[in-house]
């Protein structure tokens, strides 16, 4: 069975991640400031755009956000967190080549969550739990499907996709704070509904894709920068 995710616990330390949530309230939430987050890296080694798959040398990220107001810096730190994380000699999980990933902020209220999908045309995904505390009660869970079960399916049969995906069984990944996931694009999951006990409680999270605009040797891209 091929590896679909990763799950990383205490991903900033302690204090960057209350400051990164800190962030999250003032700015992450609110309308006006969500423009902050919406971004899009670059890889580069040293001044020279790459490609994961190259040896580098000098891995860092070009914010190439088109018209975006200046990056959080709490949120600027995440992101170098990150990328040193994929980039390291024994990475979480075997991402394919990439060039970038974008990112995002969003919150689950209570009674909000997300059907099956499986993001396919991306090469993976990543999401960070920000919010300070969590209870099993609350739920908001990440379910994602057995790694062995075909992620697409033909038109018409997205019901008995579904239906299959929930008969093969998989994995929860509870919404702890300060915990990141690496997930394989093409692979089965949903978001499990922010139950009502969870009260004026936000499931906050920092999430984003990885992708590759090299062309293939087609001459097409693989997928271009959101």
């Amino acid at each position: 069975m091929t590896r679909s995710y990763a799950v990383i616990d205490d991903f900033l330390e302690p204090d960057d991640h209350l400051a990164l949530w800190e962030a999250f309230q003032r700015t992450g939430i609110a309308p006006t400031g969500s423009s902050e987050w919406n971004r899009a890296y670059r890889l580069m080694d040293g001044e020279q755009p790459a490609n994961s798959q190259s040896r580098l040398r000098n891995p860092r990220l070009q914010d190439g956000t088109e018209d975006a107001s200046p990056t959080p810096p709490t949120l600027r730190l995440f992101s170098d967190t990150l990328l040193k994380t994929v980039t390291r000699e024994s990475p979480p999980i075997a991402l394919p080549p990439w060039t970038g990933f974008s990112q995002s902020a969003w919150i689950y209220r209570r009674d909000m969550g997300l059907e099956w999908h499986s993001d396919t045309g991306w090469l993976a995904g990543y999401i960070y739990y920000a919010h300070p505390a969590w209870r099993a009660s609350w739920g908001g869970e990440l379910l994602v499907a057995a790694a062995d079960h075909p992620a697409e399916s033909r038109p018409g049969e997205t019901r008995s996709a579904v239906e299959a995906v929930c008969r093969s069984g998989g994995a929860f990944i509870y919404p702890r704070p300060n915990r990141l996931v690496l997930l394989l694009g093409g692979t089965m999951h949903c978001i499990k509904k922010v139950e009502s006990a969870a009260g004026s409680a936000l499931r906050a999270s920092v999430s984003g894709f990885f992708f590759n605009t090299e062309p293939t040797p087609s001459g097409i891209g693989r997928r271009r920068n959101p």
